[in-house]
């Protein structure tokens, strides 16, 4: 019987959990959403949902701080606005580092390492369930035309992406689809971030507020030319 253990990526979010609690370098965090997130695509491949709400809690908690390290590496933010930001990510860190060494992570990494390989067979026959997710958001796009449906239709790409490269399956063409609604991601939450620190008294982001506004109605036009170039590549 051909079966999918899980202990590479296991590995790997242990490997960046002490980079991610340092937080010198970004790719930390960013590693450790990913290794989480392709866990829980793992679980639903195996057919299980024990440690779903632990996988989740993890990837929320780092969210923000990811967020913001992403929005810092952009050279182009009004001064202001930067400062801003760096003080919102030390609060954002000061509350996720102390979650790291919490006995829920812990007993979390000890379950993950507890679980036994799934089959493949029986992954396989899973597999059609996260491309149907993905007609479905992509309908809701369709109609809804909003930012909330389109970021839904790129979580499920993600996962049905993540779920072929488990099966060792072809994911190009839902990578290059994901960096292209990637692009849209990144626009709306520097917007939001804008909107926060506006909304707290800050100054100074008018035109660069526009021109984000601009690049955002750019990348959703792209992201609807790409969707209709790439849809048919995605089963």
């Amino acid at each position: 019987m051909s079966t999918i253990g899980l202990d590479r990526w296991l590995q790997h979010l242990r490997e960046h959990l002490p980079i991610a609690k340092e937080g010198r370098d970004p790719e930390g965090v960013h590693q450790v959403r990913v290794a989480v997130r392709r866990l829980r695509v793992w679980l639903r491949l195996a057919g299980l949902r024990v440690l779903e709400d632990d996988l989740a809690w993890l990837v929320r908690a780092a969210g923000e701080v990811r967020d913001l390290e992403v929005l810092l590496q952009n050279n182009r933010l009004p001064k202001a606005f930067r400062r801003w930001a760096a003080s919102r990510l030390k609060e954002a860190r000061a509350r996720f580092e102390p979650l790291l060494e919490t006995p829920r992570l812990a007993g979390l990494l000890q379950a993950l390492s507890n679980l036994p390989p799934l089959d493949t067979t029986l992954a396989q026959a899973r597999l059609k369930r996260f491309f149907h997710q993905v007609e479905g958001k992509a309908e809701e796009w369709r109609y809804q035309e909003s930012l909330e449906s389109l970021h839904a239709l790129r979580r499920a790409l993600r996962r049905l992406r993540y779920a072929r490269e488990w099966l060792g399956q072809e994911s190009q063409p839902i990578k290059q689809l994901q960096e292209v609604f990637g692009r849209v991601g990144d626009l709306s939450f520097t917007l939001r971030y804008l909107a926060t620190y506006e909304s707290e008294g800050g100054r100074g982001a008018a035109l660069y507020k526009k021109q984000l506004e601009t690049q955002l109605r750019q990348a959703l036009e792209a992201a609807r030319e790409a969707w209709q170039a790439h849809q048919a590549g995605l089963g």
